[in-house]
């Protein structure tokens, strides 16, 4: 059966809302004869999803030494049987059709990424302010704009062929930022598309860990960006390009 693995990184932030990010996972409709996985990966030993989570064949929980979402995502990839990926913060809510369209877009793309709306405490919601256009993905955009400080998509909605996120290596080994680097790395040697129709509900909440201002200290979120923004250019420079 065709399966797109939904990988999650866990952390005790995300403990109340666990539950509901696996509804709606649960709530998702596929094409005829595709299923999903969630690859969980603890960023520690907590046991927090198996306490939260009911049991289900679908969801596949690993733990490990505490080394932050970038590690932890790269750890679940190992667990991922499914030829399609798609990223998840497991403190988030996935939209209705969300995979359905990563799916229908895949099938002629290597990559794709997808509008978002963030979810305030209060309930409401507010949608992305710089939301590209439907479609293809212009070459080198999305490293134009991180160069500008002006990243037009959240990079948490990335999907793309499992294949190609295991050739970049997965998600590089930064204490934050790493969903940005996968990104750029895979529109270095991919075409990739974004779709328009809002896949998740950003969680914003006190717990989350960009939420704190030690995440945000300016020398180390500047080697971040730094370090994604230098491995894009290399994989530019290189030329090697991904195909289907």
């Amino acid at each position: 059966m065709p399966t797109i693995s939904v990988i999650s990184a866990v952390h005790p932030g995300a403990r109340d809302y666990l539950a509901e990010a696996y509804e709606s996972l649960v709530k998702q409709e596929l094409p005829d004869g595709w299923d999903w996985e969630w690859c969980l990966q603890e960023d520690g030993d907590t046991g927090l999803a198996e306490r939260v989570l009911p049991p289900d064949e679908r969801v596949r929980i690993g733990h490990g030494l505490p080394a932050r979402a970038a590690v932890a995502r790269t750890m679940a990839l190992t667990r991922a049987s499914g030829t399609l990926l798609r990223t998840f913060d497991a403190d988030d809510v996935l939209l209705p059709g969300a995979l359905d369209r990563d799916i229908q877009a895949l099938g002629t793309a290597a990559w794709c990424t997808s509008a978002a709306l963030d979810l305030l405490p209060d309930g409401s919601t507010v949608p992305g302010p710089y939301d590209p256009p439907d479609g293809p993905v212009e070459p080198g955009r999305f490293l134009a704009e991180q160069c500008a400080d002006r990243l037009s998509v959240l990079a948490a909605t990335f999907a793309a062929h499992t294949a190609l996120v295991r050739a970049l290596g997965g998600w590089p080994a930064l204490t934050g930022a790493e969903t940005i680097g996968l990104l750029l790395a895979a529109e270095a040697v991919a075409p990739g598309v974004f779709i328009a129709e809002p896949s998740t509900l950003y969680r914003k909440h006190s717990t989350q860990t960009t939420a704190s201002e030690r995440y945000w200290r300016a020398e180390e979120s500047a080697t971040r960006l730094d370090a994604v923004l230098a491995r894009a250019e290399a994989l530019r420079e290189a030329g090697w390009q991904w195909r289907l």
